[in-house]
């Protein structure tokens, strides 16, 4: 089973430490191919060498390309990876055995043959990666059997060959068990970094509306500091106790969320929304004047006003706008706004006010 990408890479640690390692993968193995053609002139490699070469640089810089551009096709360039590494991998492997060359041992491409458990434990998740590393080995091992018991073999051959054979065989299962054990400790690292994400989100987040919480608005207003400029909207849901009273705290639980939502739907970057507690909600406005404050608070109140809730009826919000003075701490200026948030209450609710 192969893993799934994530619609972005904003997705999933585990998935975005595999995309970078098999985007790594394919680079490298494009460089080396690119590097190794150039030296090949002065090495006596054959004619069919320098053309696999450029064959090899070439399809991995089709598969670089395609995985950088397109990070969803992230299982597709894996598996046509996976495939096209084994069957040139095995044509290699017995091409080396049956060419009668001693000069490289088993030849220069059976050190890229162990590259294929690292494509397969990177694409496959830990059991079919397993089971793909298996059979790869099962398959160089087949060759490596037809060789050995093979009737043109000889004696000096087979005692050429014996001791480098051995020794593939036994970096191979190494490196199969090592990947197994790297990959285990792997994802209990990424759970512990996921885990650990969640919670810190959760520590800032308001669970009922997804919104910011009121640590993490009393740690924004903290920054507010470093402005020479900056303002804050306090608003609250008109009549929310009358939704709880006639409709239940469940509806009363949906009109949170759905101001909330209308809320976050009219602001802009850098425009901080949160829950400051029951129906209370605040925006942190760094850098942003009064008069840019009302303007925006009135966008939110008719984006409010714009809900449609059959079942309870329209909704509104009163709003409270204060732009920091001078000198004047947070607390100074949250209470101004509240107070002017009152006031749109007391003069009819469903409106902006200024605080003086």
């Amino acid at each position: 089973m192969a893993w799934r990408a994530p619609g972005t890479l904003a997705g999933r640690p585990e998935f975005r430490f595999r995309y970078g390692s098999l985007l790594v993968v394919l680079v490298g193995v494009m460089v080396t191919s690119v590097l190794t053609l150039l030296l090949s002139p002065g090495e006596g490699f054959a004619a069919v060498d320098r053309l696999g070469l450029g064959l090899l640089a070439l399809k991995n810089v089709v598969l670089s390309v395609w995985l950088w551009r397109r990070p969803a096709d992230f299982v597709r360039v894996g598996l046509l990876e996976l495939a096209l590494e084994a069957a040139a991998g095995l044509y290699k492997f017995w091409s080396a055995l049956h060419g009668g060359s001693e000069v490289f041992g088993l030849g220069a491409y059976s050190y890229w043959l162990s590259l294929n458990y690292f494509v397969a434990s990177l694409v496959l998740r830990p059991g079919a990666a397993l089971a793909v590393s298996l059979g790869w080995f099962a398959a160089l091992l087949t060759v490596g059997g037809l060789y050995w018991f093979s009737p043109e073999t000889t004696p000096a051959q087979r005692a050429g060959s014996g001791n480098s054979l051995l020794q593939l065989y036994l970096s191979h299962l190494t490196l199969m068990a090592f990947l197994t054990l790297q990959g285990r400790l792997l994802r209990r690292s990424l759970r512990a970094i996921v885990r650990a994400e969640r919670e810190a989100r959760f520590a800032r987040t308001d669970g009922l509306t997804d919104l910011a919480n009121r640590r993490q608005l009393d740690a924004w207003l903290a920054e507010t500091g470093g402005f020479a400029v900056w303002s804050v909207i306090l608003f609250d849901i008109d009549r929310f106790k009358e939704v709880n009273d006639r409709h239940g705290h469940a509806a009363g639980d949906r009109v949170l969320q759905a101001v909330a939502g209308a809320a976050r739907s009219a602001l802009g970057p850098g425009e901080r929304l949160g829950r400051w507690g029951g129906e209370e909600f605040l925006v942190v406005l760094p850098g942003r004047t009064q008069a840019q404050a009302a303007q925006l608070a009135g966008q939110l109140s008719a984006a409010v006003a714009g809900l449609v809730l059959p079942e309870i009826g329209p909704v509104t919000v009163s709003c409270g706008v204060a732009q920091a003075q001078p000198g004047e701490a947070a607390g100074e200026v949250l209470a101004r706004a509240d107070a002017a948030m009152y006031r749109a209450k007391a003069e009819g609710r469903a409106r902006v006010q200024l605080a003086g």
